[in-house]
């Protein structure tokens, strides 16, 4: 019943296929065979016995030559008797030339059969008596054999007897032999020839289709098992490589499958972790997206909070009770302007200044710094390359990232242990870079900040970089520090791994690009800032209280001031006063034309116009990567009075 039940499941299967056709084809080459083996066995057991017949009528007409001359009934006796001894034979007649029977004798079995009858010798006897030569007769059980009797010597020696080869002289017939040989014997052979050949088939087809099974099942069991593999990957199922048993065609099938299920299962792990790297990615963009947008309003209020402030702080003497609070507003402004700038960083939204610097020389000038931000039960290791590492970079900003990862390794040590940052230089291959770190292959400069302390798990490693994510206490960190790097880096086209584990320790790793270049010394400029010349400066700002402030500051620092509240407005009251106007300060976001448009239009009436430019938002003036262009002056809000002063010095110097 279960044979019932499988094959309709199985009627479909290439190995029953295959095995049916096998097997009809192995039973076809079986009866086939067993057909003519028995066909010539048979052949050639009728054609042993009919000469054997042939061999003891030629053997029994020698013998009886004299008796058959001499007509000698008891001549005749003892070559009879003597052939009837062999097997089969059941009857024995000799007759002479003319017709007459000379002695007749049966086997003594016939005698015990007497049912059993022959055909008489005289129902032959027309047929042979001029027969020169031996002569058989097939009957329904017994074969009928008749050989001439000669008076000569017709075979020459007891050689040519068995030979039958005839003497060259001309023989004189005096009378013939009759043997009737039984075919039971022949029937007994055949019998058992075909029980022999029925079995040999039948061995013949059982290993056939054994052996037809194996082969079967040697290519059917991998295929199976590939497709037991599909169908749990179309379940989603844990995929077990499938076994490969052979070097053959199968087993290159499924070594060649293994290999598209661990690539299938790499690009789908790659796809769900490009999946995870774009949310992220975009997360980070929309972040980023925002932060640049308020920065723009906010650094407005900032600086009128910081001008404003810093103006009144300046004409409250030491002793003024109000004084305390103008500081405390400072204080706050000065917060929230760090905060708007890490905002910006991580964004990549700020400006920044690179130029070709030893990072090492870097390390070294920040060095105390950084040992003034860790405790004293931290052993602080520094350990730089003997080569300079010379990158684009710019200093501030890689003093951040320093600051900030020292920051954290501390915080990660609170009972303790070792900080160290070291320098390297590394060539990168493309293997190294994964699917979302675009960077290319090439030498890069590398700075490792490792700490020996708590460590991170998976899940925390996955989201350091996030905004506003932090393990520390509420109160104790914005979670901006390792977002502030991380897009400081990107914006340096640089990258950064991390190494950690819970308990072991972590260790950033920051990759800069080295270029081929000396090193830029480092200038530092002392502004003095002095009173105006009665120059003329055209404020071209939108937000009315950072316009006025700007009018203030300028105004009491001796420079003449022109005022307009959008670009359009700048261009109109340039042409009014082109003659009397030194300077330009331009807000770069500005309803109806922005700062850089409505300069562009300036230069064409006063090609030498200096101008200087401020924003909150700088992303109308600096290319995608927040490289300031060369030749552009700017200043950053929220700005305080000094620092425009001195920027408007500056540019005016020029």
């Amino acid at each position: 019943m279960a044979l019932f039940t499988v094959f309709p499941t199985r009627r479909n299967s290439f190995g029953l296929k295959f095995f049916v056709l096998f097997a009809v084809f192995i039973a076809g080459i079986s009866l086939s065979f067993t057909l003519l083996f028995f066909h010539y066995q048979r052949a050639a057991l009728e054609e042993n016995m009919t000469g054997e017949g042939l061999l003891l009528a030629r053997l029994l007409a020698y013998n009886v030559r004299l008796g058959v001359f001499t007509e000698n009934s008891e001549l005749l006796k003892d070559p009879i008797e003597g052939i009837l001894q062999h097997e089969g034979v059941l009857f024995v007649s000799v007759v002479s030339a003319e017709g007459t029977l000379l002695r007749e004798q049966a086997h003594p079995s016939v005698l015990r059969t007497p049912e059993r009858g022959f055909p008489h010798w005289s129902t032959r006897f027309g047929q042979v008596r001029n027969a020169s030569t031996p002569q058989v007769f097939q009957g329904s059980d017994a074969y009928e054999f008749w050989a001439p009797v000669v008076s000569t010597a017709q075979f020459t020696s007891t050689e040519s007897l068995y030979l039958a080869a005839p003497s060259h002289e001309t023989p004189r017939i005096t009378g013939f032999v009759r043997i009737i040989l039984d075919k039971e014997p022949l029937r007994i052979k055949l019998k058992a020839l075909l029980m022999k050949s029925i079995t040999l088939a039948s061995v013949f087809l059982v290993l056939g289709t054994v052996f037809t099974y194996v082969i079967v099942r040697r290519i059917t069991r991998p295929l199976n098992r590939l497709t037991e593999g599909l169908k749990k990957l179309e379940r989603g199922e844990t995929f077990e490589p499938v076994l490969v048993e052979s070097k053959d065609e199968i087993g290159r099938l499924a070594s060649a499958f293994n290999h598209l299920v661990e690539t299938l299962q790499a690009r789908e792990a790659e796809k769900e972790y490009l999946a995870e790297e774009l949310r992220h990615a975009q997360k980070m963009e929309a972040v980023g997206t925002l932060a640049g947008g308020v920065a723009h309003d906010f650094n407005n209020i900032l600086t009128a909070i910081v001008g404003f402030g810093t103006l009144l702080q300046r004409s409250l003497k030491n002793d003024n009770p109000y004084r305390i609070y103008v500081d405390q507003i400072l204080i706050a402004s000065d917060r929230a302007t760090t905060l708007v700038k890490r905002l910006l960083a991580f964004g990549r939204k700020q400006v920044i200044n690179p130029r070709p610097t030893n990072l090492n020389d870097i390390i070294k000038s920040i060095e105390k710094l950084l040992a003034r931000l860790i405790s004293e039960d931290i052993e602080f290791r520094i350990s730089l390359a003997d080569e300079p590492l010379i990158c684009q970079v710019d200093t501030g900003q890689i003093d951040q990232i320093l600051i900030n990862l020292v920051t954290n390794a501390r915080d990660a040590m609170p009972g303790g242990g070792t900080l160290t940052i070291a320098t390297r230089s590394e060539y990168l291959d493309e293997d190294f870079f994964g699917p979302v770190e675009k960077g290319g292959p090439g030498r890069y400069g590398i700075i490792s900040i490792a700490d020996s302390g708590i460590g991170m798990d998976e899940e925390t490693r996955g989201r350091i970089f996030d905004p506003f994510f932090t393990t520390k206490e509420v109160g104790k960190g914005t979670g901006l520090g390792l977002s502030m790097a991380y897009g400081i880096i990107k914006q340096h086209e640089g990258f950064v791994t991390v190494e950690t584990s819970p308990g072991e320790g972590t260790t950033f790793h920051v990759y800069f690009p080295l270029i081929q270049a000396a090193a830029a010394p480092e200038t530092v400029e002392f502004v003095h800032v002095g009173r105006g010349n009665r120059e003329t400066i055209l404020v071209a700002e939108d937000d009315k209280a950072v316009r006025k402030l700007a009018k203030h500051i300028l105004e009491r620092s001796g420079y003449a001031v022109i005022e307009a509240v959008d670009g359009t407005e700048a261009v109109r009251r340039f042409r009014e006063y082109s003659g009397k106007i030194d300077m330009v300060l331009l807000d770069v976001v500005m309803p109806k034309q922005n700062g850089q448009a409505a300069y562009e239009e300036m230069k064409l009436t006063k090609p030498d116009l200096k101008a200087l430019y401020i924003s909150g938002y700088t992303q109308d003036i600096i290319n995608r990567k927040g490289v300031l262009e060369e030749g552009i002056n700017f200043i950053a809000k929220p700005v305080k009075p000094d620092e425009l002063l001195a920027k408007v010095q500056e540019v005016l110097a020029q």
